[in-house]
């Protein structure tokens, strides 16, 4: 594969990105619900197809989320192992409802795959949890390290994992969740909230500061909950106020017009109005297998208004 190469001779998506500033604000995936299954390796691209999977089962999994919100992942320890000790044990599958309001996460052990059957995935749709699996109170981080979809994944994604490892927050190495020039990113769920462009030690603190209810700004791309208008100005808002509260910003409204998106934010008891323009990038490489670039859309923030208070961008 020839990567794609920044002018400043840095290789992959991700140098190009970083070399040309992309936003990343407003760029994560909006995503309702999703299934986590352990599941060591190889993987393959697409990540059902890799060998160990019972082909037969996962295709009658594909077949009950088709057309519906269920993002289905492989996860794995980091660096790839199982357990200390060697004892491989039972393997885990998270399900895991995304909301601002009402997230939630399930967590059931399996020795075969075919008995995830047994259980609903469609449940991960749904504010209510179900009766099954155990629930989850702590937040699970998933790293993206999927080399058969992106080398960038895997070169700047497994040093984070593998920084987070052996902390007190449950760490996972995980599948493609998007925006692979944002190498190497983090979801936090069940709360959604997506970082990219980390490094080992900006990981550490991105997920020092999480686990304490907080969000670092300078890495964060959105939360998978809002739509990217709503993600890029809850951003933009977190950055003009310094809040940084995982929940400190509320999504009251959102009104779609022709000359963009203006989003209705709440905070610390004031009403904020953003207005977002939606706009073609420059031409870029999207990821490192890209036949040709692509011009992604982007998400500006204009204006923020607080009462009849303007503050332009």
């Amino acid at each position: 594969m020839r990567l794609p190469t920044a002018p400043d001779g840095r290789r992959g998506c991700s140098a190009l990105a970083r070399y040309t500033g992309e936003q990343i604000a407003g760029t994560a995936g909006t995503t309702g619900g999703w299934l986590l299954v352990e599941h060591s390796g190889p993987w393959r691209h697409p990540a059902f197809s890799s060998p160990g999977l019972d082909k037969a089962v996962v295709s009658r999994l594909a077949e009950r989320i088709v057309g519906r919100d269920v993002k289905p992942q492989l996860i794995k320890r980091p660096g790839g192992g199982r357990r200390a000790g060697g004892d491989e044990g039972p393997r885990r599958a998270y399900y895991v409802h995304t909301s601002r309001t009402t997230p939630w996460v399930r967590m059931v052990e399996f020795e075969d795959l075919a008995e995830l059957l047994e259980y609903d995935v469609t449940a991960v749709e749904k504010p209510e949890p179900p009766e099954f699996g155990v629930p989850v109170e702590h937040s699970l981080y998933l790293v993206c390290t999927h080399a058969k979809k992106d080398p960038c994944c895997a070169v700047l994604g497994r040093p984070v994992a593998a920084a987070l490892a052996g902390g007190r927050a449950e760490v996972w190495e995980t599948t493609h969740v998007g925006g692979d020039r944002f190498a190497a990113n983090l979801v936090a769920l069940p709360q959604g909230h997506y970082f990219g462009r980390l490094d080992p030690e900006s990981a550490v603190r991105t997920v020092t500061a999480f686990e304490r209810g907080d969000v670092v700004p300078d890495n964060y791309r959105g939360r998978c909950t809002d739509s990217s208008a709503a993600q890029a100005a809850e951003a933009a808002l977190r950055s003009r106020l310094g809040t940084v509260g995982v929940d400190a910003v509320t999504h009251l409204d959102e009104d779609h017009g022709a000359d963009g998106v203006r989003v209705t934010l709440g905070h610390g008891g004031g009403v904020y109005t953003v207005s977002v323009t939606v706009e073609e990038g420059p031409e870029c490489a999207t990821t490192c297998s890209a036949i040709a670039p692509s011009r992604p859309v982007h998400h500006r923030v204009t204006e923020i208004t607080e009462g009849r208070v303007g503050a332009s961008f």
